[in-house]
């Protein structure tokens, strides 16, 4: 056995090490063109209906979010600072229910196309 620091290279490593890397670019991607696309086409409605769906199989997921959408509409006219400051935490809260799970669906996907 030759102890060239070539056989002690972990060619299968380096490997899943490209693969996984080209999955999470992958991802990222799909989530760009989902932050870039209008929001109309049928796979962004799809994306949404799966994500809701998810979403409305936690009581508590799905308490918040009704939660906070009721205090956006609340807020949709705000014209004071504190109202604005309502709006935004509920968007941001909405948005903070909703994107682990949208990353989850698209990763999972990602990942089948990819077979891994």
């Amino acid at each position: 056995m030759s102890t060239s620091p070539a056989n002690f290279h972990d060619w299968q490593y380096e490997r899943e090490s490209a693969r996984d890397a080209e999955i999470k670019d992958a991802i990222s991607e799909r989530i760009q063109d989902l932050e870039m696309s209008s929001g109309h086409g049928d796979a962004e409605q799809k994306l949404m209906e799966r994500v809701l769906a998810k979403l409305f199989q936690s009581d508590i997921a799905t308490e918040t979010f009704h939660c906070y959408l009721f205090k956006l509409w609340q807020t949709r006219n705000a014209q004071e600072e504190e109202d604005k400051k309502k709006m935004a935490r509920a968007a941001q809260v909405i948005a903070n229910t909703i994107a682990p799970i949208m990353r989850d669906i698209v990763s999972s996907d990602i990942h089948k196309e990819f077979g891994a």
